[in-house]
């Protein structure tokens, strides 16, 4: 999966759970937690060799995944990073209503900092799940997960569906512009989003050539 379906993922399974009527804000952090494990792509700064090492072993462990997701989480918590953001946005670009101010009566206030946090560690898991079963293609081999490091160096990998493959994205992609259209059934649609990506997961896995 790329970054872009990361977050969909994560944003759609935020609102498969009804998150949304407490907050849009935290559908936002699940969308950004998301995407975090790949912090460790950065590596690929210090060269090929690092990358190799680095990539799917430190950002996607568990235990280091677990803790920048509840750092994360407890930041936007108190900072609201994303609603910040979006009265920047709102007051620079031409013909958004303006936001209203930043408040202590926030929708992050009401809904409290364990739900943020539990959000962020589910959302930033299904990076890792997804990473699990998308894998491999015809001319790469299957790059699993170190996903105990650093207390084992055993990678997991269990390839169902190949890397480039459009399905996935055209499922996300049309969930998201179903809820857009029907945005008085929100939560159902990104619970059937979820549904077709799974059954195509399983059914790759189970029955259609790899």
């Amino acid at each position: 999966m790329t970054t872009f379906e990361h977050a969909m993922l994560g944003a759609t399974g935020a609102l498969a759970v009804g998150l949304h009527r407490r907050s849009w804000e935290i559908v936002a952090l699940a969308g950004v937690a998301a995407v975090l494990p790949d912090w460790d792509g950065l590596s690929i700064l210090f060269g090929a060799a690092a990358f190799d090492q680095i990539h799917r072993a430190v950002g996607h462990s568990v235990f280091v995944a677990t803790i920048v997701a509840i750092v994360v989480a407890l930041a936007e918590y108190r900072l609201r990073l994303t609603a910040r953001l979006a009265v920047m946005l709102g007051r620079r670009v031409e013909g958004l209503a303006p936001e209203p101010e930043v408040s202590n009566g926030s929708g992050a206030a009401k809904t409290g900092v364990l739900l943020w946090t539990l959000t962020a560690i589910l959302a930033t898991w299904s990076h890792l799940a997804a990473d699990l079963v998308f894998s491999g293609h015809a001319q790469l081999a299957d790059w699993g997960l170190k996903l105990f490091w650093p207390v084992s160096q055993t990678s997991y990998v269990f390839p169902a569906v190949r890397w480039g493959d459009p399905l996935p994205t055209i499922i996300l992609v049309v969930g998201m512009f179903g809820m857009l259209r029907w945005r008085s059934h929100v939560q159902t649609g990104a619970a059937l989003t979820l549904l077709v990506l799974v059954g195509y997961i399983a059914a790759r896995a189970s029955f259609l050539p790899y």
